[in-house]
């Protein structure tokens, strides 16, 4: 019995030393050798994978990279009231017009005339049209007096009034040769049926007064000169001196109010000469 004892003894003494001597071979191996990381073999995957051609975009990008760049030159915006083919082109005491400024696009407008000749800018006319035939619709005879003055003219036209009124009088119903509203080929004067009123602050209660401080705004076109701004504009109130801006501003200048004049709306300088 003792025999058996220690042979059995010896057997397992002799199995834990061959299962302890794998073991450290075990870990000794995985000590030397480890395995890839995951994310290497995603790195492997992308650098396998058939990339796809770059876009013309990309190589012309490329290309011109190292190209010098030629710098953009700055974008001017015109002034609106200085810029001659704008429809805000402004005449008044303090805004001269350029030397002998005249339209390039002047024409007769078709409707019924004080005068032999009253050409405005072209887009203004065709207004001018619509605005006497829905007039006309509404039972209103309108007559177009003075449209563009040339600057020669207005200076004769500024004399006479000197001469007969005396210039410090002429400076309040007429514009001085440069000056004038006419002269942008923009502004109307515009009479009753009879020209019983015609250039008169009487015109203001005719139906041709009331229709125009009513309607003309609907047309592009606002009071020049309107009652109360003389401070303002530089002039007596005139109820038959329109002027056409086109129909979003004219319409945003008599919601303001009907007698809302040019320099107020768009913050302009108005009233006397510079002396």
């Amino acid at each position: 019995m003792p025999t058996r004892k220690k042979r059995k003894l010896r057997l397992w003494a002799l199995l834990t030393v061959v299962f302890g001597a794998l073991a450290l071979i075990t870990l000794a191996i995985n000590a030397f050798v480890k395995p890839a990381p995951v994310q290497e073999g995603k790195e492997k995957a992308v650098a396998n994978a058939e990339l796809p051609e770059k876009s013309d975009v990309t190589e012309e990008s490329e290309e011109t990279a190292d190209e010098p760049q030629e710098e953009e030159e700055p974008v001017i915006v015109a002034d609106p009231f200085t810029d001659t083919d704008s429809l805000l082109l402004l005449a008044n005491k303090k805004h001269p017009l350029p030397d002998g400024y005249a339209p390039y696009d002047l024409r007769e407008p078709n409707v019924a005339s004080v005068y032999d000749s009253a050409p405005m800018r072209d887009e203004a006319a065709a207004a001018l049209e619509e605005m006497f035939a829905a007039a006309a619709e509404d039972g209103v005879t309108l007559l177009l007096g003075s449209g563009y003055r040339s600057q020669e003219y207005q200076y004769q036209l500024y004399s006479g009034y000197c001469d007969q009124y005396g210039c410090e009088v002429a400076d309040t119903i007429s514009s001085r040769p440069g000056f004038s509203d006419h002269q942008t080929g923009l502004a109307a004067d515009i009479a009753d049926h009879d020209r019983a009123t015609y250039l008169t602050q009487e015109m203001e209660d005719t139906p041709e007064g009331i229709w125009l401080r009513n309607h003309a705004h609907e047309y592009g076109f606002i009071m020049r000169y309107p009652k109360g701004k003389e401070e303002i504009t530089g002039y007596a109130y005139e109820p038959w001196h329109f002027r056409y801006v086109g129909r979003d501003y004219a319409a945003a200048i008599y919601n303001v109010d009907e007698f809302c004049s040019f320099e107020e709306y768009f913050g302009v300088e108005g009233g006397d000469y510079y002396e």
